[in-house]
């Protein structure tokens, strides 16, 4: 039995519409979205300053401490990891959404303000690795006291020194 269907001229330019409505968001709004190659693909950061220095947290849900890499150069910290896959290279899958897609991800942030590198402190729990970045001392906002009393006065003599 055949099914006869009403031409419409418009139906296909509608779905190439939609085709260059993604390609569009693809390409702009979203560059990179679900390549495995992106920089940041997939990480959120938090970042705040504090009068200590700043806290930085990163959401990376599915990811181990092992995968993790942080380096230091100069004001600049770097995160770099991998996001891996649960199915195994060998099993046979029939995926109906696959929005997570392994890789390696890379974020970097720098400071306006010198940081001391060796008194970076890390934590991760639950997928958020938390990271407190001390300001170095020479950055730190310094509080100077003020003394009361008389000032001292100097008094000299005509004809001496």
């Amino acid at each position: 039995m055949t099914t006869l269907m009403r031409y419409d001229p418009f139906r296909e330019a509608l779905s190439l519409r939609n085709a260059m409505d993604q390609l569009f968001a693809q390409s702009f709004v979203r560059p990179n979205w679900g390549s495995s190659t992106s920089a940041g693909r997939g990480v959120t950061m938090d970042v705040l300053e504090t009068e200590q220095g700043y806290q930085v947290r990163v959401g990376l849900p599915g990811v181990k401490p092992e995968d993790l890499d942080l380096s230091v150069q100069q004001n600049t910290l770097t995160i770099k990891g991998q996001f891996r896959s649960s199915v195994k290279p060998d099993q046979q899958v029939n995926w109906l959404v696959q929005e997570i897609s392994e890789g390696s991800f890379e974020r970097s942030i720098t400071f306006p303000k010198p940081i001391d590198a060796d008194k970076i402190d890390t934590s991760f729990e639950q997928g958020v690795l938390s990271i407190t970045v001390p300001l170095s001392e020479a950055s730190r906002p310094k509080k100077i006291s003020i003394t009361g009393g008389q000032p001292k006065q100097v008094t000299v003599e005509a004809g001496k020194q």
